[in-house]
């Protein structure tokens, strides 16, 4: 076949389009996947998903990641393939909302606090934020995370007798404090990535 310079042009136009628009399903998809898990994550931490509930749903996740490595093996994402996509993080959304609002807490009958819980789903937050930014080195981030554990420690003996008192309740706020701090200080200091 021989193409004039001006279809050989519209041609390779298309294609780097096709390839381009791919690329954003892509990363529109990948943050809608990403946003999806940490929407799992923070229904975990917040006691709103039990163990069996965030499986199924980090299950249909990876499902959903799996296709769309899939479609996006021969290089062109079609329009149907987008659609269906888009279908299934749709569905997912609504299974994530609907195993949250359902009644079933991630222990039966543990003690909740989503004040501690959100500043620590926050925290963790910020520290991945810090190490995809650079702001953080990964040694700075393992220290950090270190934190985290012995706070989540101090508030599982905390809760172990069933109550989570004024005081314990106030002394996990100055430990959170203090890793808020922390991640700041290292966030900002000239150590970088």
């Amino acid at each position: 076949m021989n193409f004039d310079k001006k279809t050989f042009v519209t041609i390779v136009g298309l294609g780097v389009f096709a390839m381009a628009a791919g690329s954003v399903l892509a990363e529109g998809s990948s943050q809608r996947m990403h946003n999806q898990h940490q929407r799992i994550e923070q229904g975990v931490n917040s006691g709103q998903l039990n163990r069996h509930e965030a499986a199924r749903l980090n299950h249909e996740q990876r499902q959903i990641r799996n296709e769309a490595r899939e479609y996006r093996s021969d290089g062109v994402v079609t329009k149907a393939e987008r659609a269906d996509l888009r279908h299934d993080q749709n569905r997912a959304s609504r299974h994530i909302y609907a195993e949250k609002h359902d009644g079933q807490s991630g222990t039966a009958g543990a003690v909740r606090d989503p004040g501690v819980n959100a500043r620590q789903v926050n925290q963790r937050e910020r520290i991945q934020q810090g190490v995809r930014s650079g702001e953080l080195t990964r040694g700075e981030a393992r220290q950090l995370g270190t934190e985290q554990r012995s706070v989540r420690q101090e508030e599982r003996q905390y809760k172990s007798d069933g109550v989570l008192t004024k005081t314990e309740r106030k002394d996990l706020q100055q430990d959170l404090n203090v890793v808020s701090k922390d991640i700041y200080n290292e966030k900002h200091d000239a150590e970088r990535r």
